[in-house]
């Protein structure tokens, strides 16, 4: 007569202790490495220099920002600079499309000063004196070039509006901005690149974008400062050195130097500045 099988009964064999802490340290390790957003991946943006056609950095951060891409880190030069600024100071891609289509955008890139303000612009200061003779003894000898072509009133005044709060609520350090940021300038005595790691955000970005015979240059610690686009147009290697992320993306917007021309000035002197990009 063979035996009868008993029933399985799962209360007779329940899961040893040392499952039941390996499946829990399991699911701990695993919601641990896909959940904790510091083990995900860091991604870092590099925005060249490109003149206006630096505005299209505006569509790759709303296309990013679209597909849930998110930006750690920005790095930009010139135009990109502006653009990277203004993301870091926290200005949605909406905010800076509005701003590239106002009026005072153009004001701001041809260096024109509203009607409202020029009075105050123009008017005489205030003196004793009822008559003032100034005379020069080498005035006929010496002529005067201009050092650039448009006034930088209307974008120091449009750069302090845009970056001042951002800079005091980051106690002028650019890792506590929105984004963490960096941005180059050139530093033309001694010939190198000039990177900004904080301070004043507005006067970064104004060293940044200040290209030869266009813009006055600034001056920040004693150093005469220009567009970074001279020595470092596009700083993916400012990028991996300032913040090493996983991943790296580009938007790169500068045309091709074409050769210099006998009969154009303006060419031979922007591959007389400019370096590859």
């Amino acid at each position: 007569m063979s035996r009868m099988t008993q029933p399985h009964n799962p209360k007779k064999n329940p899961p040893s202790d040392r499952k039941v802490v390996s499946r829990w340290l399991f699911c701990t390790f695993f919601l641990f490495i896909f959940a904790n957003p510091s083990r995900s991946q860091k991604v870092g943006l590099v925005l060249s220099g490109g003149g206006a056609s630096g505005l299209a950095h505006i569509g790759v951060i709303k296309a990013l920002e679209e597909n849930h891409i998110p930006i750690d880190y920005v790095t930009g030069t010139s135009m990109g600079a502006f653009i990277g600024a203004l993301y870091a100071a926290g200005y949605t891609p909406q905010q800076m499309e509005e701003l590239a289509l106002s009026s005072d955008f153009k004001d701001i890139a041809t260096g024109t000063i509203k009607s409202r303000y020029i009075y105050f612009f123009r008017q005489k200061q205030d003196e004793a004196s009822w008559v003032t003779f100034r005379f020069a003894f080498d005035s006929s000898l010496i002529s005067s070039i201009p050092t650039h072509l448009i006034s930088p009133v209307p974008i120091d005044f449009a750069l302090l509006k845009y970056f001042t709060a951002a800079s005091f609520a980051a106690r002028s350090n650019f890792d506590s901005l929105f984004v963490p940021f960096r941005c180059v300038a050139a530093d033309i005595v001694n010939k190198k690149p000039f990177l900004f790691k904080g301070g004043n955000l507005g006067e970064a970005v104004r060293a940044s974008i200040s290209y030869p015979f266009y813009l006055k240059p600034v001056i920040v610690d004693g150093n005469m400062l220009f567009d970074g686009g001279l020595y470092n147009n596009f700083p993916a290697d400012v990028m991996e050195q300032e913040f090493h992320p996983d991943v790296v993306l580009g938007s790169n917007v500068a045309s091709k130097l074409e050769p210099p021309s006998e009969d154009n000035i303006l060419s031979q002197i922007r591959n007389m500045l400019m370096t590859p990009t």
